[in-house]
């Protein structure tokens, strides 16, 4: 279904943010494209904000690209994954941990600190149980010979585990060039400088509020912006734009909020893909989960900062109309809380996976639809009140 041309006279400017969240990003074709199905939000957005996954879907629908263009883009990443294992990281990691046991295997012949280090690290294992011997080395690797840790990152040659140039070339083919298409709308693609850790947002369009040094106004968004915005620590390769070395803007501004509202939104929904926290807080079952509410709450927390952000700016506007004016927030078009999305969806690019989080965007955006949609009030806690 191709993207409706913007209509004259149109009201108001909308603006949609896409969070990050690697192949959850099919979760935010689905719901764009029930949005579009919608008449209210038919003609689709003026203003778009994107991290990662988000961002390479904020520059598709500004490229003009329908859902099914987006989902055969993510498809392509199942049937044939953009990532190359880096050689020289994992030939320098295996020289560095024959290296280094080598050396403590000499080390351990002769009694010493090391023995006894280790016999008080066995105390806490006694009577020893089924994988009780896993837990005794890590446990002395981490409190008691740290310095190995270090030494064997030290030696790894290279800063990533996986090349993603061949994602540079499908972003490339995907766009028809290195440059996103410029068709009328507002497009923010969010970064991590590597160094400073500062955050550092290309925009198209300059704006009283889109100022260095945190906003950097570009003719176009290129495919190396969006590579950046993609670029996951440590697994991927940092993107060097200009003078910076840039890195994933999940880190910092998963759901970048903030742009799409410098860049005059007057209504703004938000996508996200994580689900909603379970009220009855249970403990974890296992592992994988921890795990995946630990990601969850990175995610969630970014967001936050910037709805707090825009519900003082909403007060100030009711107080000086003519210096600020208010913002229409929606609440946030997020999965149900289902099997579908759990620790490992995060990279599980598979067909089969990708489809259900499609569909559930569908269902997700019908649900909203229906309730309303509803206007977040940015309503503080009690417990946020009263302090």
């Amino acid at each position: 279904m191709k993207r409706r041309q913007k209509r004259p006279g149109r009201r108001h400017k909308l603006g949609l943010v896409l969070s990050g969240g690697g192949a959850r990003g099919a979760f935010q074709v689905g719901v764009y494209e029930r949005l579009l199905r919608d008449a209210r939000f038919a003609d689709g957005p003026t203003v778009l904000s994107g991290t990662s996954a988000g961002a390479i879907n904020s520059a598709l629908i500004a490229a003009g690209k329908s859902p099914r263009e987006m989902m055969d883009f993510w498809n392509g990443i199942a049937d044939n994954p953009p990532a190359v294992a880096s050689e020289v990281f994992f030939r320098t990691a295996t020289q560095r941990l024959a290296r280094l046991a080598l050396e403590e295997g000499a080390k351990w012949l002769w009694p010493g600190r090391r023995w006894t280090a280790l016999w008080q690290r066995a105390r806490n294992h006694f009577p020893p149980r089924r994988g009780s011997g896993m837990a005794l080395i890590v446990e002395y690797l981490l409190t008691a010979r740290f310095e190995l840790i270090s030494d064997f990152l030290q030696g790894i040659k290279a800063p990533f585990v996986a090349d993603t140039s061949q994602l540079r070339e499908r972003l490339i083919d995907a766009m028809g060039g290195e440059e996103v298409p410029n068709r009328g709308i507002d497009l923010a693609i969010n970064t991590v400088n590597a160094h400073t850790g500062h955050v550092v947002r290309y925009v198209t369009t300059e704006t009283t509020h889109t100022r260095p040094p945190d906003y950097h106004i570009v003719d176009a968004i290129t495919v190396d912006m969006i590579m950046a915005s993609c670029s996951i620590p440590l697994l991927f390769p940092p993107v060097r734009v200009g003078p910076h070395l840039l890195w994933d803007g999940g880190l910092l501004v998963n759901t970048p909020l903030a742009p799409v509202v410098a860049l005059g939104a007057e209504e703004i929904i938000t996508v996200l893909v994580t689900e909603p926290a379970d009220r009855e807080e249970p403990p974890f079952p296992h592992f994988g989960r921890a795990v995946e509410r630990t990601v969850d709450s990175f995610l969630e927390n970014a967001y936050n900062v910037d709805r707090k952000l825009l519900l003082e700016r909403n007060r100030l506007a009711e107080i000086d109309a003519g210096r600020y004016r208010a913002v229409t927030l929606y609440e946030a078009v997020r999965p149900a809380r289902d099997n579908t999305f759990n620790a490992g969806s995060y990279l599980y690019f598979e067909r089969g996976v990708l489809a259900a989080m499609h569909a559930a965007g569908r269902r997700a955006a019908n649900s909203w639809l229906g309730e309303g949609p509803l206007v977040d009030r940015l309503e503080e806690s009690a417990a946020g009140a009263a302090a």
